[in-house]
């Protein structure tokens, strides 16, 4: 044979090796090569020649950590037939997250005109880098400011705080002392004033403008009105009421042969059995509270009357000043108006405008305070029947029911002086039977009102 015949049949032969080593060599590749941050990897290896699928045959080992971006390697290896094939394939764990930013705040803020904005503060975290805070770039731009954030793996992300300005709020009125008050026929009237306020000029007392009269000759009730308006004509008005009523005759000097059953200390968890037995017997009462609740608000809704006690009941504390006294006649007011929405003016010092404990406190405070509440527009009760519900009878109903009954009279007026705070159930059990006395006896129950004839100690400091 020729020698270039011979030539040709070794390329020939030559090339068909080399072609099937081409189609039977395997080929490694992976398909996941970029990894979520903190995601579980497994890597999906596809290996395969011309013919046939070598996934199967392929081990592989990894150091990725899913836990930390960066790069790592896959190692992959497979033997098949007469290769024995090693491939190293490199991925990469990253961070496809957004940050987040809080505003502390609102997002809308709304400003007086030419306030400026203070800034309240944002924060910005990354489940990667987490707290970022550092790294928010902060833009102002006309009335909007830009928070922006980018973590280290560049994601990105922008919140934003607008800021409008101007001014729709009305101003706020204030009144001093009670928005109803009382004064006895013949005396005079001084307005307790009030204060006016706005969110945008401050201070705006010497901007209210006041219409009304009050004529203490002359029996009714008055409107005393109040207007302020703010720099930007926003408007505001409260009223108060002046009623002019006749002087109650003191101390009993006529009777009319009611009853009004009055319950001081509460409420507690021995009010709603009271409440029970009143609704039943379907009689009205008067509650001097020391703060106020959800009993409070059913013996409101039932038509008792709600009166202030004292908050503290602290004797050294209520009587060593008349401030100290206000403020604790205040706090109990303010709570019953939280759930009432009402400022009753009906009240009964602590032990009775005749105690002579308040002497170990502070001298004559009793004669001033029994003036300054009338002055105030408050007016206050004593009793002239006592269940000794709080003394040496406070465990012994048959002695309550007796102390009332026999105190009774139908030439006077029957205030009496009874309990409702927890240790009192004594006076719970007295209740109904003192009722059905008096019904059978001639006698109406009331609840105490303005109306109602005074009955007061004689004011012993």
């Amino acid at each position: 044979m020729k020698k270039w015949k011979i030539f040709l049949v070794f390329l020939i032969i030559v090339f068909c090796f080399d072609l099937s080593i081409l189609f039977l060599y395997p080929v490694i590749h992976i398909n996941n090569t970029v990894v979520t941050y903190n995601s579980n990897y497994e890597p999906k290896i596809l290996a395969k020649n011309v013919f046939v699928n070598l996934s199967d045959k392929v081990t592989w080992t990894s150091n990725v950590d899913t836990s930390k971006i960066g790069k790592y390697k896959v190692i992959c290896k497979i033997k098949y037939l007469i290769f024995n094939l090693k491939k190293s394939i490199s991925i990469y764990v990253v961070d496809k997250d957004k940050p987040t930013i809080t505003l502390e705040g609102l997002e809308n803020v709304k400003l007086c005109p030419h306030e400026l904005y203070k800034e309240e503060g944002f924060t910005a975290f990354d489940f990667y880098d987490k707290d970022i805070t550092d790294k928010v770039k902060r833009y102002e731009i006309d009335n909007n400011i830009f928070y922006v954030a980018t973590d280290s793996s560049g994601n990105r992300i922008t919140a934003r705080r607008t800021i409008t300005y101007g001014d729709d709020e009305n101003p706020a009125i204030t009144l001093n002392g009670n928005s109803e008050m009382y004064v006895y026929l013949g005396n005079s009237f001084t307005d307790p004033m009030y204060t006016a306020s706005d969110n945008c000029d401050g201070d705006i007392t010497d901007k209210v403008i006041s219409t009304g009269t009050v004529d203490t000759n002359k029996l009714g009730s008055y409107d005393i009105t109040y207007e302020v308006s703010d720099s930007k004509g926003n408007k505001t008005q409260a009223t108060r009421r002046v009623t002019v009523i006749s002087r109650p005759v003191p101390n009993n000097s006529y009777g009319n042969g009611y009853i009004y059953l009055t319950f001081d200390d509460g409420p507690s968890n021995l009010t709603n059995m009271v409440l029970d037995i009143l609704d039943e017997e379907n009689v009205k009462a008067t509650f001097f509270v020391t703060s106020a609740n959800e009993a409070t608000r059913r013996a409101y809704n039932s038509g008792h009357t709600i009166a202030l006690h004292s908050y503290t009941h602290d004797y050294s504390y209520v009587y060593s000043s008349s401030e100290n006294y206000f403020d604790d006649l205040n706090t109990v007011s303010n709570k019953v108006y939280e759930v009432i929405g009402i400022r009753p003016t009906i009240i009964r010092f602590p032990g009775g405008s005749s105690n002579t404990i308040s002497r170990n406190y502070k001298a004559g405070i009793m004669t001033y305070l029994t003036s300054e509440v009338l002055r105030r527009g408050y007016n206050y009760f004593d009793w002239n029947v006592d269940s000794n519900d709080a003394g040496s009878d406070i465990y012994n109903s048959s002695n309550i029911y007796l102390n009332v009954i026999n105190n009774l009279s139908h030439n006077k007026t029957n205030i009496v002086l009874m309990h409702d705070s927890g240790s009192h159930s004594a006076t719970v059990n007295a209740l109904r039977d003192i009722i059905r006395f008096g019904k059978n006896n001639g006698y109406t129950f009331r609840a105490i009102t303005n109306d109602t004839p005074s009955v007061r100690h004689r004011v012993a400091n």
